[in-house]
């Protein structure tokens, strides 16, 4: 059985070791010389949410039966573009190489939705590279569906 806790500053070295795992996918072209900058930048943002105590920006830690630590969700509320609503945005979710396929990331998902509901947003979203496949199935079977679609140039 899974279990999900508030994340804890002390957790910061769980994250940044396997904040790796966010981009474990083929890069776009364009980005495939950033990626140790990208996985900078993401424990960068995820370590400032953990010791920020903010109540809008909340970084959950999955544990296994036997009590260890085998993944992470960060989920914060946003403002939607048109209406200015609050809702509640998935920012990161990290699944343990050894936790994959244990619904370690189903549970982590449910988590995000139950803090979403009791933060009293009405839906709640994610941004995911269109390469990374097998994320997008695992958010696909979990009711996620695609809303936007982002094009980038690069000059």
């Amino acid at each position: 059985m899974i279990t999900i806790r508030r994340a804890l500053p002390t957790d910061a070295d769980f994250i940044a070791s396997h904040a790796h795992r966010l981009l474990n996918f083929d890069l776009p072209r364009w980005r495939a010389n950033e990626k140790d900058i990208m996985i900078k930048a993401d424990v960068e943002h995820i370590t400032h949410a953990l010791v920020k105590d903010d109540p809008e920006d909340c970084v959950f830690l999955a544990m296994d039966t036997e009590n260890k630590a085998c993944g992470f969700i960060r989920v914060v509320l946003q403002k939607d573009y048109y209406t200015g609503e609050k809702h509640a945005h998935v920012n990161d979710i990290v699944v343990t190489k050894e936790s994959e396929g244990k619904g370690v990331g189903k549970s982590l998902l449910q988590r995000a939705d139950e803090w979403a509901i009791d933060n009293k947003a009405r839906w709640i979203t994610l941004n995911v590279f269109e390469e990374n496949r097998h994320a997008r199935a695992v958010y696909e079977k979990q009711g996620y569906h695609i809303e936007w679609i982002k094009y980038l140039k690069q000059l």
